[in-house]
């Protein structure tokens, strides 16, 4: 498929890192089913016009959301992944899954005027801190080659590239 964007797996090994308070107002809580339309809205504002940019509709979106809900990207990890919101709307997400046989970032997101502020950080970080007071010892996730800042995010956070685990099935 030529013109499609190539995607790596990074891992890092998940421990206790220091991450800031949310600013005054802004809430941080697990992901429920009743986020559907404010995450379908949140990813597609998001990836709107990026390199992730596949030109899915709306209800393209909407899809992909019902399918993280009903586990077909392996099975949602509500205790470790997080929305983060102010005023009730939807700012921020970080959406993990077992997959791989492992943790595994499904979908970090940030709406687009609420980029560059640190929340992609705080919630992924906070993710792994979650992780890391349970039995789990590395985090995957997969990144598009060229998202210069998502590539500088995960690195900091100590991801590198690995091989592609073998097909769960």
């Amino acid at each position: 498929m030529a013109g499609r964007p190539r995607r790596f797996v990074l891992a890092a090994p998940v421990r206790q890192r220091a991450v800031p308070a949310p600013p005054p107002g802004v809430a941080v809580r697990p992901p429920t089913p009743e986020d559907a339309e404010a995450l379908a809205r949140l990813m597609h504002a998001a990836y709107a016009g990026t390199i992730d940019d596949e030109g899915e509709t709306l209800a393209d979106t909407r899809a992909v959301v019902a399918q993280y809900f009903a586990g077909e990207f392996g099975p949602p990890m509500p205790a470790v992944s997080e929305v983060t919101e102010h005023a009730g709307e939807l700012l921020a997400a970080t959406l993990l899954t077992q997959w791989w046989g492992g943790p595994f970032v499904a979908f970090m997101i940030t709406a687009p005027q609420a980029q560059r502020q640190g929340l992609a950080r705080a919630g992924l970080t906070r993710a792994m801190n979650r992780l890391a007071a349970g039995d789990e010892t590395w985090l995957r996730l997969v990144v598009t080659e060229g998202n210069a800042r998502a590539e500088a995010l995960y690195a900091s956070l100590g991801f590198v590239p690995v091989p592609v685990p073998p097909f769960e099935g």
